[in-house]
């Protein structure tokens, strides 16, 4: 599949977003894509007038709109986040992730659902009240793992670090524990920069470990929530078909504490470095 550039996410994506009235680096992507509007925002827009190559109707998704090697070309990294996050934190994000990695922004290509799947379709779809094939959590499944392996990379992206949004949302922790079980696939958990100084911050202070584990290690799926209660439901219904709650929510909270001891293990390391070099 297709994915956009992280160096186009900052310097076209953006560049749009902050051309639209009311609409800044700080919106969400709720702000800048209204599915239940039928005012088309910065992503529809894009591709209103194209015929989409998939169907050959009118109606494009972002990506599809897209040319240029800088810009676009096959996915090398399927992020995993939530459309209530800021489109700043997103790309910030990536640009950190890119930097850590030592990886080019110009050929760093992001799959990321808003901008790769055609919301021409999605919103027709919830008008027409039309399910897609996914509809078994082995289809689904199926699915996932396909792109999973084809991409060969997944970013879940945690914010705020403390509380993250993402553990709330149940499309976001169903597909973090799709992901963690493809062998084939490297899951990579990540947060925005300014979130890291806010969890090192914590952490100096002696008040951060605490929170992170009271608050992170205890997910229930049961308790997430989605932007369509049918979502909700269907996915919940898959997971209980599925692995089960037991196996599902033990293995998302052993992904997040490991993430805990990580992020700990790379601010130790930092600090002794920062120390050295001050020496």
């Amino acid at each position: 599949p297709l994915g956009v550039s992280v160096h186009l996410l900052k310097n076209g994506l953006l560049e749009e977003v902050k051309e639209r009235p009311h609409l800044s680096e700080n919106s969400c992507i709720y702000d800048i894509e209204d599915l239940s509007s039928k005012n088309h925002g910065v992503i529809r827009s894009k591709g209103a007038n194209t015929i989409c190559p998939t169907d050959k109707r009118m109606g494009a998704s972002y990506v599809d709109c897209l040319s240029g090697v800088d810009n676009v070309g096959p996915a090398t990294v399927m992020l995993s986040y939530g459309w209530r996050y800021e489109i700043k934190d997103i790309i910030d994000t990536l640009i950190d992730y890119c930097e850590g990695l030592e990886l080019d922004t110009k050929r760093t290509y992001i799959w990321i659902c808003c901008l790769c799947n055609n919301q021409h379709r999605v919103v027709e779809n919830r008008l027409n009240g039309t399910k897609d094939s996914s509809d078994t959590f082995d289809e689904f499944e199926k699915i996932f793992h396909s792109r999973v392996v084809e991409i060969g990379n997944v970013v879940a992206m945690m914010t705020p670090w403390d509380e993250p949004v993402y553990l709330t949302r149940v499309w976001c922790v169903f597909e973090l524990y799709v992901a963690s079980e493809n062998e084939n696939g490297n899951l990579t958990i990540v947060m925005p920069p300014r979130e890291k100084l806010r969890m090192i911050e914590a952490l100096r202070a002696d008040v951060g470990l605490e929170k992170l584990y009271t608050n992170l290690i205890a997910t229930k799926v049961e308790n997430a929530e989605a932007s369509e209660e049918t979502d909700r439901v269907r996915i919940l219904e898959l997971v209980k078909n599925g692995p089960g709650f037991i196996e599902f929510n033990g293995k998302v909270n052993e992904l997040i504490r490991n993430w805990i001891k990580d992020s700990m293990i790379q601010y130790v390391r930092e600090h002794e470095k920062k120390s050295k070099n001050l020496k």
